[in-house]
């Protein structure tokens, strides 16, 4: 099988680092915001933030590309987001070739600790963020969240898309771009960057969504990914799109966006219940 995770758009530039700008009657929107810097290389985030009082929570929300590029820059599930009421930080990191595994993953951490130390200042529930990916995305996501060794310990993520096992693609060249190695020289390491492999007992609950036609990212690879999280009893949903493929379904997937919003914020309800 060979995996090759879409490239649709064109590449988002940050073009004003640190700009407020209005973004609607619902949220206003904040341009460029570094998060972290790697030798000269600046690495940000565009965050969006509800035009309500109070504590909010929030979402960091990671763009694939096959890890290599930018391809679709998650503005549209980040407007939504916004609009039902979180703070959204829709982020860059590293890419690949340039910069192998585990470089992706260490960049997403840092923008989820970056959104966590600055809570105060955006009006940010400390205890209630949570990750959202699409495609290469998704298991950055999944990989920077599933095990949290320090806070944010996110309250749930949504993965769409999502590469689970890398080592269903043996002879995949973007997976051989991110880990740098072929798979018959380095399985161990093609297998430690498998999400289904980092599923623990503290894992949070997640929203699995999939296009019924994905040719690119099979959907056999959430029904695998579902079941290495039902099988540490991890609460796990998953949302089948109908008759669509990989970047059908990023553009076209409202429903199951819908539905991944509504997990997320009754995840937050279940956890003041326990």
């Amino acid at each position: 099988m060979k995996l090759i995770i879409f490239s649709v758009a064109t590449l988002f530039v940050v073009a004003c680092a640190g700009t407020k700008l209005k973004g609607s009657s619902d949220y206003s929107y904040v341009q460029g915001l570094s998060y972290k810097t790697v030798n000269t290389q600046s690495l940000g985030g565009d965050l969006y933030i509800p035009n309500t009082s109070g504590l909010k929570p929030a979402v960091v929300v990671v763009h694939g590309g096959g890890w290599t590029n930018r391809s679709g820059d998650m503005g549209g599930i980040s407007r939504r987001l916004a609009k039902a009421g979180f703070v959204v930080f829709n982020i860059t990191y590293r890419l690949a070739p340039e910069h192998r595994h585990p470089a992706q993953i260490e960049d997403v951490s840092a923008a989820l600790e970056w959104l966590y130390s600055h809570a105060g200042k955006y009006q940010i529930d400390q205890q209630r963020i949570s990750g959202w990916g699409y495609s290469a995305g998704a298991h950055l996501i999944l990989m920077a969240g599933l095990n949290r060794q320090q806070p944010p310990y996110l309250s749930s993520i949504v993965a769409g898309g999502t590469p689970a096992d890398l080592t269903a693609w043996p002879n995949s060249p973007l997976v051989l771009k991110l880990i740098g190695e072929p798979m018959s020289e380095a399985k161990a390491a093609w297998q430690n960057a498998s999400p289904v492999n980092h599923v623990s007992s503290n894992s949070p609950p997640v929203f699995l969504y999939h296009g019924q036609w994905d040719t690119l990212v099979e959907i056999e690879q959430m029904t695998m990914m579902k079941s290495a999280l039902a099988e540490k009893n991890i609460p796990v949903e998953s949302y089948t799109v109908k008759f669509l493929g990989h970047v059908a379904t990023y553009a076209l997937a409202g429903g199951a966006e819908q539905r991944g919003i509504e997990f997320t914020k009754a995840q937050f309800s279940n956890a003041l219940k326990n």
